[in-house]
């Protein structure tokens, strides 16, 4: 059934090796009260089950979906091929369009690497270095546009990494917070932000003087080398053997991504050092990484996790100064990681950074290093919808929000006009009438 045509609609697609998600959201006013309630370092990005908020503005989810979804008797993800996702996300948008036959705009956060650099031929594709050989050169942005409405190559669709668009989102959100409680960070405007999800691999957004970066490329920073600990005789991840710096040996997606954890325990199994599910013995099957779930807290394999994404964050703060690390993803699910992060992080360090006020105390690192603002709705998805407001505020010249006030502000003209209308035609006849009365009294 069509959307109405009146409102703003966005639709938004966070592309995964595995599966896709799809949504199309309203943009609706955020009321002051609900702006009030969120302090800088514990935002909730999510106001209610379909309510989405970044930054300055409200979405609320209309219709969201995954391809393909679990099966509800097994509980196991289906093997599609790139071509069926994307039949499925297509078909999936095309069938929420808005009367108007197209949507105000529209994001798309996928895997990388990808061609996010719209001058080139590339722009749009998954690039011929993915691990994920059945997507190398596959068009993401054409058939997904076209499904809208909208012309792929326009300005009302934004394309980027899953990474680099989950930072842009957090980046809007989080200055829109610190705006709001300036007498927290008075003459401390954000200006950078990270972004890292650790899951199936891991990535790296970032956001510096306030512009998302890509220059050759965009971040690939799961690939950076890292400091294994001692006596670590892990060999690397499988996917390391094609097309992976340093052969994914010591990296960090080569230690701590869902792959890596899974081949590492299963190593650990085979050498007599742990117990393991006989049934795990391909990690590359999404099925198989499930097993990291039934894991406890003090499991060794969460130490090489930890001290990896640690290494990562120190380079991070080494190389680009960047004020908020947020870390996203499956693997960070494991909420333990974070407290073991940052106390790796303070080692690391080894005191370099100290004269600096947020690194001058490990405590304080609490508030650099921090969990995602959408956990529930998912990162990737609220950064596909952060290019889609960018798309359209770019295009229109302004901000969605205003459109939608400014929607409001035409009902509440409409609604005082009819008010204002009622009110003179019940003066009107009360006045009436009462000429009539006097006149019947002469």
């Amino acid at each position: 059934m069509p959307l109405p045509a009146d409102d703003v609609y966005l639709a938004a697609v966070e592309g995964g090796g595995t599966t896709f998600v799809a949504s199309v959201a309203r943009v609706v006013p955020l009321h002051t009260t609900d702006d009030e309630k969120t302090d800088d370092d514990a935002p909730d990005g999510s106001l209610g089950d379909d309510i989405l908020r970044i930054g300055p503005t409200a979405l609320q989810l209309l219709r969201t979906a995954t391809f393909p979804a679990k099966d509800g008797d097994t509980g196991e993800i289906p093997n599609w091929t790139p071509a069926q996702i994307l039949e499925a996300t297509c078909s999936f948008l095309e069938q929420h369009l808005p009367a108007s036959g197209r949507y105000a705009a529209l994001g798309i956060a996928t895997f990388g690497p990808a061609g996010v650099d719209p001058a080139q031929n590339s722009y749009g594709t998954i690039l011929s270095g993915s691990p994920k050989r059945e997507w190398r050169g596959v068009d993401l942005l054409t058939p997904i546009a076209n499904a809208c409405g909208l012309d792929g190559a326009g300005d009302c669709v934004g394309f980027d990494t899953d990474v680099n668009a989950p930072a842009l989102a957090e980046f809007r959100h989080r200055c829109h917070l610190r705006q709001n409680n300036q007498s927290q960070h008075a003459g401390k405007p954000l200006t950078s932000l990270s972004y890292v999800t650790i899951g199936t691999g891991v990535g790296v957004g970032l956001v510096l003087n306030s512009l998302p970066v890509h220059g050759l490329m965009h971040p690939e920073g799961g690939h950076v080398a890292v400091q294994p600990l001692e006596g670590d005789a892990f060999e690397g991840y499988s996917w390391g053997t094609e097309k992976s710096p340093y052969g994914g040996v010591n990296t960090v997606e080569g230690v701590a991504s869902s792959v890596a954890l899974t081949e590492r325990y299963l190593q650990m199994w085979k050498s007599g050092h742990g117990a393991a599910d006989s049934t795990v013995s391909d990690a590359s099957d999404a099925q198989a990484r499930e097993v990291l779930g039934t894991l406890p807290d003090s499991h060794p394999i969460w130490e090489h996790a930890a001290n990896a994404i640690a290494n990562l964050c120190v380079s991070l703060l080494l190389l680009t100064s960047c004020q908020k690390i947020v870390l996203g993803g499956g693997v960070m699910k494991r909420t333990v990681l974070f407290g073991m992060v940052r106390k790796r992080v303070w080692i690391l360090l080894n005191g370099y950074l100290d004269s600096v006020d947020e690194l001058s105390e490990e405590g304080k690192l609490d508030d650099v290093i921090v969990p995602s603002s959408w956990e529930s709705v998912g990162s990737g998805l609220a950064g596909a919808f952060a290019l889609a407001l960018d798309a359209y505020e770019k295009e229109n010249g302004g901000d969605a929000k205003q459109s939608s006030k400014g929607n409001m502000r035409e009902e509440q003209r409409k609604f005082t006009s009819g008010v204002l209308v009622g009110i003179g035609l019940s003066f009107g006849c009360a006045l009436l009438t009462s000429l009539l009365g006097r006149g019947r009294l002469r």
